[in-house]
């Protein structure tokens, strides 16, 4: 299992590099003369990655907490994290025009809603972890 400290220099590294490239921007990192498969590539890496950002927030608020509920939530992650990646990379990066959709499915709102539901759950996994914990151990 990867440590605490690990997970949150990584996460937090990786966090801080998306937000430096997303404040340069795609057309800024891809030399800024006309749109092209660069922008597209750097866009889609972006958009991949922005699951770390929460990641990193848990990663802080778990750091100082008991082991048991970081080893709980930490195993939620791996897979949380893994499988919204290949949800976004396997998305369309445009919606399509087929069918009359209330919201396109596209890899922004891929990202978006797996990273909305990962903070959901997230909370309620740590919270249930931490009170099952203290209520166990007030028990003993």
């Amino acid at each position: 299992m990867i440590s605490k400290k690990i997970l949150l220099i990584v996460s937090g590294m990786v966090t801080v590099t998306l937000f430096v490239l997303n404040w340069v921007g795609t057309f800024k990192l891809c030399g800024g003369q006309e749109y092209g498969q660069c922008m597209d590539f750097s866009y889609g890496a972006i958009i991949n990655l922005f699951p770390t950002v929460p990641l990193f927030l848990f990663s802080l608020i778990t750091y100082k907490m008991r082991d048991e509920v970081y080893r709980t939530w930490v195993r939620f992650s791996y897979v949380w994290i893994s499988l919204s990646m290949i949800l976004i990379f396997f998305s369309p990066e445009y919606a399509s025009s087929f069918g009359i959709t209330l919201y396109p499915i596209t890899k922004g709102s891929i990202a978006f809603i797996s990273s909305f539901l990962f903070i959901i759950i997230s909370l309620a996994l740590i919270l249930w972890k931490y009170f099952s914990l203290r209520r166990h151990i007030g028990q003993v």
